[in-house]
């Protein structure tokens, strides 16, 4: 069965803006075998026997200034770190009220200066002080040249590390780059990107380790991730590797749990995040999922209920579900 869904996006601008998707770069094939292979097993929707619920929440920035203002790329010598437009720091503001349900007893960020502002916004909104913050590598942008910069703006030579830092090291640079003042108050994740560049597999295993990392770290407290429009397909991918993110507006985020079991143990997680009612109806020639990638016809159908009708945060973002 094949569907796509554009879930409520409340009024934001779904235009999709200067960030590629990693699945722009890959054949459906090629991205649906990683996320496979990356995937972890969710668990089967049940009956509620935990004693304990942590969730986890993966949200992408706001709106970019080069979204907005092309020639900015041209003129930066950073064009592979945008701040946020002035619309940008206003939805960060704005998700607050969204995620205020959550209670997140820990945040964690990717070092670039989008993702610093917007965290930055939110937390205010929700009254996490930044002693709760935690700015890591683990959760950067998709470490693809053609997803970090984008023409007629170039990268420099060498790998990441070497030039990514403008102080020579994520401590001081931070120190100097996190909003309000709040650098030397964060914590300090991984300080260094790893493989760069990345393919899709690369990035998909990270996130995926990253956030089970994380959420084993917060030691039960709910979490808030603020990272990129990869990591947040990669939240979804990691459950449901069949699942092919089209498009993640700004500030849009997915919502996983688990259950701490009477014994102490983390059960596997569960994705709460569904599709909106809004089902655009499809039928074509996609590429299946199995152990071997094979064509097949495929009809279309609607997929699950709004998760609005449950009272649960909608996912603004339109993904492609290829289900096996």
């Amino acid at each position: 069965m094949v569907a796509t869904a554009q879930a409520a996006v409340e009024g934001q601008d779904t235009s999709k803006g200067g960030e590629a998707p990693g699945a722009d770069l890959r054949p459906l094939p090629e991205q649906l075998a990683a996320q496979e292979e990356a995937a972890v097993e969710e668990e089967e929707t049940g009956p509620d026997l935990g004693t304990k619920r942590q969730y986890l929440v993966v949200m992408r920035h706001g709106e970019r200034l080069d979204e907005i203002d092309v020639s900015w790329r041209a003129q930066s010598k950073r064009p592979w770190d945008p701040p946020l437009s002035p619309k940008g720091e206003q939805q960060a503001l704005d998700v607050a009220a969204k995620l205020k349900s959550f209670d997140f007893g820990r945040v964690y960020i990717s070092p670039f200066l989008r993702t610093l502002q917007t965290a930055a916004n939110a937390c205010e909104g929700l009254g996490i002080p930044p002693e709760k913050w935690t700015v890591t590598c683990s959760v950067s942008e998709f470490l693809n040249p053609g997803i970090l910069v984008k023409k007629p703006a170039k990268l420099p030579d060498g790998h990441i590390n070497t030039w990514f830092w403008e102080k020579g090291n994520m401590e001081d640079t931070l120190k100097a780059k996190v909003p309000k003042g709040y650098g030397s108050r964060v914590k300090l994740g991984e300080k260094e990107f790893g493989r760069y560049p990345e393919n899709l597999l690369n990035s998909r295993v990270r996130y995926s380790r990253a956030f089970q990392k994380i959420a084993d770290e917060a030691d039960g407290e709910s979490v808030l991730v603020v990272a990129h429009w990869d990591a947040v397909s990669g939240s979804v991918a990691r459950l449901r590797p069949w699942a092919i993110s089209d498009h993640v507006i700004h500030t849009g985020f997915t919502v996983a749990y688990r259950e701490q079991q009477l014994d102490g143990t983390w059960g596997k997680w569960h994705l709460e995040t569904k599709n909106g009612e809004d089902v655009f109806l499809a039928a074509s020639v996609i590429m299946g999922l199995s152990n071997n990638i094979q064509k097949r016809n495929s009809d279309a159908s609607l997929m699950s209920p709004s998760s609005s009708q449950r009272g649960i945060p909608e996912f603004s973002a339109q993904f492609l579900y290829v289900n096996p």
